[in-house]
């Protein structure tokens, strides 16, 4: 059963949010999450769809589980979109409730079939959208934060405003996130501070790379409440303007997980569905010591763990590797790593771990800065 609120028609009470997220202890053991108070929720569809506080969707095709593509277990989630499809404004999604999460952590996997074909005009496949703040006179805008598709490339939108009320006068950004391939998954994570001034952090990791890491930079509404997370298919372009031929859009989703601000990114990393990573990092932060950078670090566990580099960048972008120290490779209880960087840059210094297994593969660690 869906957990169903028609965002698009009810004004939320507090009392029903408050309510949803109170839930979490059972739907977490039944989802997999365990005793581990940083992930929030996440649904791996091996035998149920699970429970979402919003569900958009009209027709017995538009959310089922499929047992013949997964990314992991017996089966993910496929959602299918049909022209059709017009009580839900042509949408077939799922999503979380509104909430007071300023900062957290999403991963999820997308697989998308060859008959997916290329389309001219954008669509969405995952919103973080923001509850308009109804009582003072907003009504609903576009999501201030989505993933979409566009001529077979993986573009992000970003809006923001920092006035009160916001209509429809806010800014707009699109980046190029890559190429949409077919008949594979794609893995991505978000780790997302929200903020409508100069404080907020959109970082990206896609197939196991980081392909955006936008710092210090509005990503949001002036809302109450902060963004939540949508997933499924979202075609406005049929009520209005269509490409001619394209009358059914198919996706799959498997792996989701959603953590809060003490979650990184192994956490909710879709990768662990094909083993666990070399490292799970428990702890990771940087200070100043005296004219130097000192970073520490500790892991909570290792498997054939190689080394690690210690990665610095004066502008979140271009990374330069400026020391390594070996890993304990193989450990279940907590080990403690420290570097000292001597000549950090003038200004904002940022740093990251990568993080390399004995077979060469790697992850990153989340991003650390510090200004002198």
């Amino acid at each position: 059963m869906f957990g169903c609120k028609n965002l698009d028609v009810l004004e939320i009470a507090e009392q029903d949010l408050a309510a949803s997220q109170n839930t979490a202890s059972p739907a977490r053991s039944a989802l997999g999450i365990g005793e581990d108070s940083s992930l929030l929720v996440s649904y791996h569809f091996d035998q149920e769809i699970g429970n979402w506080y919003e569900n958009s969707t009209c027709c017995p095709w538009s959310i089922t589980l499929n047992k013949s593509i997964k990314r992991a277990g017996t089966s993910s989630m496929k959602v299918e979109l049909q022209r059709q499809d017009t009580p839900n404004d042509h949408r077939a999604e799922l999503g979380q409730a509104p909430n007071m999460n300023k900062e957290g952590w999403y991963g999820f996997s997308v697989y998308f079939p060859s008959s997916f074909v290329k389309e001219s005009i954008e669509e969405s496949i995952v919103q973080w959208n923001s509850l308009p703040d109804l009582k003072e006179g907003e009504s609903w805008r576009s999501a201030p934060l989505f993933l979409g598709v566009l001529n077979d490339r993986f573009v992000l939108e970003i809006r923001s405003d920092a006035k009160r009320i916001t209509n429809h006068d806010f800014s707009f950004t699109r980046l190029d996130l890559g190429p949409v391939d077919k008949e594979t998954w794609h893995d991505w994570v978000f780790h997302i501070k929200w903020a409508y001034d100069n404080t907020g952090i959109i970082e990206v990791w896609k197939d196991k790379k980081q392909v955006l890491s936008r710092l210090n930079q509005p990503n949001s509404y002036n809302d109450a409440m902060f963004p939540y997370f949508k997933i499924g298919i979202y075609k406005w372009d049929w009520s209005t303007k269509s490409t001619e031929g394209i009358n059914s859009r198919t996706m799959y989703v498997d792996e989701i997980a959603i953590g809060n601000q003490n979650a990184d990114l192994n956490k909710v990393s879709p990768l662990l569905a094909s083993g666990p990573l070399p490292v799970t990092i428990a702890s990771f932060a940087v200070a100043k010591q005296g004219t130097a950078a000192k970073l520490k670090w500790s892991t909570s566990q290792e498997v054939n763990a190689d080394r690690f580099y210690i990665q610095r960048s004066t502008n979140a972008k271009d990374w330069k590797s400026i020391g390594e120290k070996s890993a304990t490779g193989a450990s279940q209880s907590l080990t403690n790593y420290a570097f000292s960087d001597a000549k950090p840059a003038k200004g904002n210094s940022y740093y990251r771990l990568k993080m390399v297994d004995k077979d060469q593969t790697f992850a990153y660690s989340s991003i650390k800065s510090i200004k002198f």
